[in-house]
């Protein structure tokens, strides 16, 4: 079986991983460090969770793994490769059968649901059984003719079973019913596999149209053209597929034509595009693969393809050249000059190396040596355009203006796109626009940039914004998009989304540096870097400075509770856990250290450990109100009304206005039934701010609930003039109108809750009674049951049942009346 591995920035690159009996042997200290992996993937990064998800998989830890590939899915909904390698896993692992197990009895038990039959027949499709998917998609479509779901899924089936007329049949159905990018594109698998070439590509198109960053359509396409014979438009439409995805250049695709009749013409286009071939040497193997992630701009892959390389020949001068480029990328100088030197030595009169070496030079801020080997480089080779672009980079950097100008525009004769974009920015800074614009005419993410630069520049700005999101399609990494989107964003008002922008960016490049220079490797490197700006080697080095003071930083009690505290707030449970106790072991007596570990006890399940551990320091401290405070909290949230009731009691002796304890004894006394009782605290903060939410919020359900309406009404008032977007608010709100009989009211109140907290099942059990009232008892019906589903408590399911047990025999009585 094989699972998928994407690489960082979201390309995906294949490996087959089999695993062995010895995966799953893994000590508990191996499971632990395995489990931390999980907190230093980017939450934002689908491609991180699909890799450490294979990790997991390998080692046997199914249900980590499949938690990780379901995140990875809600980050992003349409990463295949995540779903691919999801169905893998839930099949091998006996999930999908499961699955199908759990869901028959479902359907049995109870009424027709469209959303579960459909996830039994897509579970039955993944399983190859094809004949049992059939017949659960015809039944969805017996009950639903215009089901889209239903007509793409079928259509998706016979395709598989190879009958293409009647899977036509269905996916043309489909597509009346919602135009899509995927049924365009199984439209060109099908008919390509019909033999019938030029529909295939017309529907590859459409589905380009509707998204053009789809890596297998374009391939598809160019698969498609090459089988027409159309050599030109066929290798271009792969290069696009695979700058999309580089894995389309690294596996045989699993794609849903039959490759094995074209495979010709696949090893044709593996060769026009320079794909490395796998071979019997290890060494070439990894040496290739390095090149491949080296031109693809990922440069940590990169150095471990070449590291592994090392270990086979170490005396190769192409290879330290190789490694020696990846760590200038890295920006890793020492290790860059150890490679490049040993090199020079063998292959002293390459353009390439001295060219790096230059590099190397300016990157340390030594731009007349720089020069030195720009100049030596161009003597080897007098055409060689990224040293002359580089000259361009020091002349500037040096004041000499006219020189560096001239080493551009010669680079830029020679196609070098690096000068096009120092060049561009220089006329840029100087306001020439006219001239920037000339020189930002390409279509590469840095071009699309410089021109949203100076429409910025020109108070365009809603162009300027286009450009900058054409810049972040092709280059999802590049900080100086995101900044500047965040700052027309706020310019324009928006300014939530545009610290979100803004906050990108930072996390990308925290000391983005916008007068920075294109350096160049080689001419397949263009676009790439390494970049170079005045004094960057000091600036790297006070990064490394800094790092190393806090690293040498002496652990504080205060310091590791702030940790703790941070790692509490990204649910990282752990992590928190063991700073929080590292806190009270330097100081015992830190009572929001104390707090704290009670919160994580009770978050992960252990709450009788954390109601003990407040308890035992409560007894020592007595005087403490933020501990006792914390225990009534627990308490009271694990259903110990009265003892929760009684500390908050004597808190209020000790300090009778405190806001939130007086809240907290009030809704102890609702929940209790002691209405009067809650009324008289919600007074006593109502006295202290008469806005307090809690007190008018509280004052509107005990009213509501004594049915005392015209005390209620005053509060109702407010809070829908005040805070109307509250859902507890909409839920009173609505019980208050259904109990004076205004239905409209209540309805929309009731929608409002719903709309602002879909998980609670009040609003949908009130939403029933009032449709009964109506007559609508179907839809009353279909309420009451998803009130059931979200869990409420014994008292309001058994409310539920009473009124579904009523209103459906009602309903057969009336049935059988008429």
């Amino acid at each position: 079986m094989r699972l998928l591995f994407a690489s960082s920035r979201y390309n995906e690159f294949g490996v087959n991983f089999e695993k062995t009996k010895y995966d799953e042997m893994i000590s508990q200290e191996e499971f632990k460090i395995l489990k931390s992996f999980a907190e230093r993937i980017p939450p934002d990064d689908p491609g991180a969770h699909n890799n450490l998800a294979i990790v997991y998989y390998n080692k046997g830890l199914y249900d980590e793994a499949i938690e990780l590939l379901e995140e990875a899915l809600k980050i992003d909904p349409n990463f295949v490769l995540a779903r691919n390698n999801l169905d893998i896993i839930l099949k091998k692992t006996g999930r999908l059968e499961q699955k199908i197990e759990k869901l028959a009895r479902v359907i049995d038990r109870e009424p027709y649901d469209e959303n579960k039959t459909l996830e039994l027949a897509d579970t039955y499709r993944k399983l190859n059984r094809y004949s049992q998917s059939i017949i659960f998609y015809k039944k969805v479509l017996d009950y639903n003719p215009g089901s889209f779901e239903a007509h793409y899924g079928l259509g998706i089936t016979l395709k598989l079973l190879g009958k293409y007329d009647d899977a036509l049949e269905e996916i043309k159905r489909a597509l009346e019913i919602k135009i899509a990018p995927d049924v365009y594109r199984t439209l060109g698998e099908i008919y390509f596999n019909k033999g019938i070439i030029d529909l295939a590509i017309k529907n590859f198109q459409e589905a380009i149209n509707l998204e053009p960053s789809s890596a297998e359509s374009h391939f598809l396409l160019g698969f498609a053209y090459g089988e027409k014979g159309d050599v030109e438009k066929s290798l271009e439409s792969v290069k696009k597929a695979i700058a999309l995805n580089p894995a389309l250049a690294q596996f045989e695709p699993n794609l849903s034509i039959n490759i094995k009749e074209h495979k010709g013409q696949w090893e044709f286009l593996k060769e026009q595009l320079g794909v490395p071939k796998i071979s019997e040497n290890e060494y070439q193997v990894h040496y290739n693969l390095g090149i491949t992630y080296r031109n693809k701009g990922l440069f940590e892959e990169a150095k471990k393809e070449f590291d592994e390389c090392l270990k086979f020949n170490v005396d190769s001068p192409e290879l330290h050249l190789a490694v020696g480029q990846v760590c200038l990328f890295l920006f890793k100088l020492d290790e860059a000059r150890k490679y490049l030197e040993n090199a020079y030595e063998s292959d002293f009169d390459s353009a390439l190396c001295n060219n790096a070496l230059g590099v190397l030079a300016c990157l340390e801020d030594k731009l007349p040596e720089a020069i030195e080997w720009f100049e030596k480089a161009l003597s080897l080779e007098k055409d060689f355009s990224p040293a002359m672009n580089n000259l361009g980079v020091c002349y500037f950097s040096m004041g000499d203006i006219k020189q560096a100008i001239d080493n551009y525009q010669a680079a830029i004769e020679k196609g070098n796109t690096d000068a096009r974009i120092n060049l561009g920015m220089y006329y840029l800074r100087e306001g020439n626009y006219e001239n920037a614009l000339k020189l930002f005419s390409g279509d590469s993410a840095d071009e699309y940039f410089g021109r949203g630069l100076v429409y910025v520049e020109t108070g365009k700005d809603e162009e300027a914004l286009e450009f900058f999101k054409k810049t972040l399609s092709l280059s999802p990494g590049h900080a100086g998009a995101y900044y500047n989107t965040g700052f027309i964003l706020t310019k324009q008002g928006k300014f939530k989304e545009g610290l979100d922008y803004i906050r990108k960016g930072m996390e990308i490049e925290p000391n983005y540096e916008k007068n920075k220079f294109h350096l160049c490797l080689e001419p397949q490197l263009f676009g790439l870097g390494p970049y170079y700006s005045k004094g960057i080697i000091e600036k790297e080095r006070e990064k490394t400075e800094k790092a190393e003071v806090v690293d040498l930083e002496i652990p504080t009690a205060a310091n590791s509770l702030a940790s703790a505290e941070e790692f509490f707030n990204k649910n990282n449970f752990e992590s928190a856990l063991s700073m929080v106790e590292q806190a009270l072991k330097l100081d015992p007596e830190l009572s929001k250290a104390v707090t704290l570990k009670a919160r994580i006890l009770y978050k992960i399940g252990n709450t009788e450990d954390a109601l003990n551990f407040l308890n035992s320091y409560a007894e020592k401290h007595p005087q403490n109100r933020e501990v006792k405070g914390m225990l009534a909290y627990l308490l009271e949230k694990t259903g110990r009304l009265f003892d929760a009731k009684n500390i908050y009691l004597k808190l209020l002796e000790e300090e009778k206005d405190n806001i939130e304890w007086l809240g907290a004894a009030a809704e102890i006394s609702f929940n209790m039934g002691a209405l009067d009782e809650a009324l008289k605290f919600y007074d006593r903060i109502y006295k202290l701010d008469a806005e307090n939410i809690t007190a008018n919020l509280g004052f509107l359900k005990t009213y509501v609930k004594k049915k005392e309406f015209d005390s209620a009404v005053k509060y109702l008032n407010y809070l829908n003039e005040r805070h109307p977007d509250i859902y507890d608010f909409n839920l009173f709100a609505g019980i208050f109108h259904l109990e004076k009989n205004e239905r409209e009211a209540a309805f929309n109140y009731f929608q409002k809750a719903i709309e602002l907290d879909s998980s609670k099942p009040l609003p949908y059990y009130h939403l029933g009674l009032l449709q009964t009232q109506k007559g609508e008892f179907e839809n009353a019906c279909d309420n009451w049951k998803k009130a059931l589903l979200l869990s409420p408590d014994e008292e309001l399911a058994k409310k539920i049942k009473h009124c579904l047990k009523i209103t459906v025999e009602l309903s057969e009585i009336l049935k059988e009346g008429i």
